[in-house]
């Protein structure tokens, strides 16, 4: 069976212990807290969103916090943006609560069945503001919203602009695990109590912080939008026996939104209806548009379903790199540490993501590592940190194509590191080795190496080190 370990890190967010590894996927200190600092603050939302199309590459997607945040910081930024200039904005939050809320206390499991042959005959619209506010009530502006469509359409003929698109991919060769990111719940209270049964107890020592962290839980109208696009194209996930187990289990409930267990589970009886999961977005598109603001609609256009592509590939990211011929605004690299998973971390690999990355994009790891960065300077990136103002210490790492966009570059310290045996890289001459052998092919070379160690480095640069950070 499925190996499946989830437990309630500080923010309220699941992690996931891995047995094989013995070792955490996430920070017990917040997994959610982990993606939003190590992925999503680094971004310049400002520059971003200014682009007719955002394109982002998400390596180890597991259960989608990077995907979920960045969608999530999406709307929040777009918020912001039209609260500055909007005295009554408050209002359009409590709209907001509401209609989710309205919405999702319908997906009660027993009554939810009911509900989909009610819904797939809504009629949905296409929703236009190329015509002058004074003909608002005009026939053809009435001809235009009655118009029938699969998917609903927002466009803004006025400046003549096509609508902003997100596009995501995510990678992942854990089918299981990235088919329940739908469902997993963020933003827990007495989370200590909550993980009294988990049988790890060495995860402990990081548990419970006098200081706690919170952020915005992930909106469910994002865990039904993914669930939506997993189904969508992946209909077998309804037939999976494993996700049928783990999402039944008494023991996991707590980790899971019953309502999305009450929507795989009605789909499970009913089977895949494309027009109703369409539908239903463009229904909650349609209930949107007729109770905010028009500052507001813009904001919503970087969320709703046609505005955003979230395509799954469960597969080895070294594979999908190598097919891919998209550039990306962002990638989110999140493998597995280096030293256990290093097929995710060699120059080559590195190389095949600097000829994916835009100009002006950005490449983003939680990875500290000498050698990583060392991969990273080799295939042609340039490269800083990633700051933690939180914690007033760096706690990543950032690659990008153009020095200017590199905040807090490396010091004159941590490059000289990379000179030393701690810098020397994993080598996948046709990403397709194995991690036993990439060790192993490390291991030979750090043997042979000529290279200063990395102990008698740090003693005689003492100095440098104190002077960072």
């Amino acid at each position: 069976m499925y190996e499946f370990h989830p437990y309630f890190t500080n923010d309220g967010s699941v992690g996931l212990y891995n047995t094989n590894f013995n070792d955490i996927y996430h920070s017990a200190d917040g997994a959610l807290t982990e993606a939003y600092e190590k992925f999503i603050y680094p971004v310049d939302f400002n520059k971003l969103l200014n682009k007719n199309s955002v394109k982002i590459l998400d390596i180890c997607y597991g259960i989608g916090y990077n995907s979920k945040s960045f969608l999530n910081t999406v709307l929040d930024f777009s918020r912001q943006k039209d609260f500055n200039n909007n005295k009554k904005f408050k209002n359009i939050f409590a709209k907001e609560n509401f209609l989710e809320k309205k919405f999702f206390s319908k997906l009660i499991p027993e009554k939810f069945s009911k509900k989909i042959s009610l819904y797939n005959n809504t009629i949905d619209t296409i929703h236009t503001d190329n015509i002058s506010n004074k003909n608002k009530n005009s026939f053809a502006h009435n001809q235009a919203n009655k118009k029938l469509c699969n998917n609903t359409i927002y466009t803004d003929n006025i400046s003549g602009e096509k609508n902003k698109s997100i596009y995501i991919k995510a990678v992942d060769n854990d089918k299981i695990l990235s088919y329940l990111s739908p469902f997993i719940k963020t933003g827990v209270k007495n989370i200590r109590k909550q993980n009294l049964n988990f049988e790890y107890k060495q995860i402990e020592k990081y548990l419970d912080k006098k200081s706690k962290i919170k952020h915005k839980r992930i909106s469910k109208i994002i865990n039904f939008l993914i669930l939506s696009e997993i189904i969508r194209n992946s209909p077998e996930i309804l037939e999976n026996e494993e996700i049928s187990k783990i999402l039944s289990k008494k023991e996991f409930k707590r980790y899971f939104d019953k309502k999305f267990i009450g929507i795989y589970k009605s789909y499970q009886k009913t089977g895949y209806n494309r027009t109703y999961l369409e539908g239903k977005l463009g229904n909650l598109h349609n209930i949107y548009y007729r109770n905010i603001s028009n500052g507001y609609k813009i904001a919503l256009k970087h969320y709703l379903k046609q505005d955003i592509q979230f395509e799954l590939k469960n597969e080895d990211a070294r594979k999908t790199i190598l097919e891919d011929t998209n550039k990306y605004n962002l990638i989110f690299l999140d493998a597995f540490t280096p030293s256990k998973c290093p097929c995710l971390w060699s120059l080559e690999f590195f190389t095949e993501l600097y000829n994916h990355l835009e100009d002006d994009g950005k490449l983003l790891t939680y990875s500290t590592s000498a050698s990583i960065r060392n991969a990273m300077k080799e295939a042609g990136f340039e490269i800083g940190y990633i700051y933690n103002a939180r914690k007033n210490k760096y706690t990543g790492t950032i690659a990008t194509k153009d020095k200017s966009l590199i905040k807090y570059p490396l010091s004159k310290y941590d490059f000289g590191l990379l000179n030393t045996t701690a810098g020397i890289f994993y080598r996948d001459k046709n990403l397709t080795g194995q991690n036993e052998a990439l060790i192993e092919a490390r291991n030979l070379e750090l043997k042979n190496s000529t290279k200063i160690s990395s102990s008698h480095y740090k003693k005689t640069h003492e100095e440098d080190k104190c002077s960072m950070i």
